[in-house]
C-alpha cells in the first residue's frame, strides 16, 4: 500500500490490554523520524512493529493511503494532535479527541484549519497542475510538523507580488522567496536532490519558532518572518499581544492580505480568510 514504505515486525504478545502495553512500551521509543508504530489484529495475538512511508518529501502522505475507506482493512489511528490532546480516527472517517486538560470533548481539534492554510498559500500558484497535489502533500507534512514543533505562532498570506508595508517595514524580508511549490515541481523533474528541499523545511520551522509573523504569498513562496504589525487602535479582544495581532491581521483580509492563521502556545489555532 506505501510504495518506497518499510516495515520492521518487532515480536507477537496477546490479544488483550497487557499485549497492547507491551507492543506499545517497546515500539513508542522507535517512533520518530516518520517511523509509525502498527499494532495488527491477529484474533488470537496481536504482531506489533514499526512501519513508514517513502523518505521522498514529495511523496504520497501515509494517511491519504492507510486512512482511506477500505473494505478489506479496518484501521484506526491514535496520535498526540497537540499538547493535552489525542485524535483517534478510523479509516471509514470518524473521529473522536481526547483532551487531556479542561477543555470539552466538543472542543474544536487543534489544526482544524491546516487544511485551509495550505490551500490559501498555493492557492495561485502558476506551477503545472500535476504537481499541484504533490505540492500540497508536501506543504501539508511540513506545516503539520513545524506547527506541532512551534510554541505558538502567526502565519499571514498575502496576494500581492511583494511584501506589504503593514509587515515589511518591521520584519525580515528575503532578498529570494523560498518557493516551495517551485521545488516540489524541481525535485519532480530530477533537476535537485531531496536534501535541497528537505533543508528550506527545516528553515521555515525555525522561521515558526521565531518571534513575530511570518509571511507567505498565495503562489507558494515563503517571503519573510519576524515581521511585527502595528494592533490597530480600536477595542482590544481578551489574550495577549499575539491574539491581538492575529486580530489586526485579520481586519486586513481584503486589504493586501488574503489569508491569516495563528495557533496558541497550547497548539490551538484561529483562521481567516478572504472569500474566493
Amino acid at each position: 500500500m506505501l510504495p518506497d514504505g518499510d516495515r520492521i515486525k518487532i515480536g507477537d504478545s496477546t490479544s488483550d490490554v497487557s499485549g497492547i502495553k507491551e507492543a506499545l512500551k517497546k515500539c513508542a521509543p522507535l517512533a520518530t523520524g516518520g517511523w509509525l508504530v502498527y499494532i495488527q489484529n491477529n484474533t488470537d495475538k496481536i504482531e506489533y512493529g514499526v512501519f513508514k512511508g517513502s523518505s521522498n518529501p514529495i511523496s504520497v502522505l501515509v494517511d491519504d493511503v492507510v486512512m482511506t475507506p477500505n473494505n478489506n482493512l479496518i484501521v484506526v489511528k491514535a496520535f498526540q494532535v497537540a499538547e493535552e490532546c489525542v485524535e483517534v480516527r478510523a479509516n471509514n472517517g470518524s473521529r473522536h479527541y481526547i483532551f487531556l486538560d479542561h477543555r470539552e470533548e466538543e472542543s474544536p481539534p487543534p489544526l482544524q484549519y491546516l487544511d485551509k492554510l495550505v490551500s490559501s498559500i498555493i492557492d495561485k500558484t502558476e506551477v503545472e497542475v500535476e504537481y499541484i497535489e504533490p505540492a500540497t502533500s508536501f506543504l501539508k507534512r511540513l506545516l503539520f510538523d513545524s506547527l506541532r514543533e512551534s510554541h505558538g505562532c502567526i502565519v499571514a498570506v498575502t496576494n500581492m507580488k511583494k511584501s506589504p508595508k503593514l509587515l515589511s517595514a518591521d520584519g525580515i524580508i528575503l532578498d529570494k522567496p523560498i518557493d516551495f511549490v517551485q521545488l516540489v515541481s524541481d525535485l519532480s523533474k530530477g533537476k535537485i536532490p531531496p536534501s535541497h528541499i528537505d533543508s528550506k523545511g527545516h528553515l521555515l520551522k525555525g522561521m515558526l519558532n521565531s518571534d513575530g509573523i511570518t509571511l507567505f504569498d498565495n503562489r507558494g513562496r515563503l517571503l519573510g518572518y519576524n515581521c511585527f504589525i502595528k494592533l490597530s487602535t480600536g477595542e482590544h479582544p481578551i489574550g495577549g499581544a499575539r491574539k491581538r495581532a492575529f486580530t489586526t491581521l485579520a481586519e486586513r483580509i481584503g486589504k493586501g492580505l488574503c489569508a491569516a492563521f495563528m495557533q496558541s502556545q497550547d497548539g490551538w489555532s484561529d483562521f481567516r480568510e478572504r472569500h474566493r
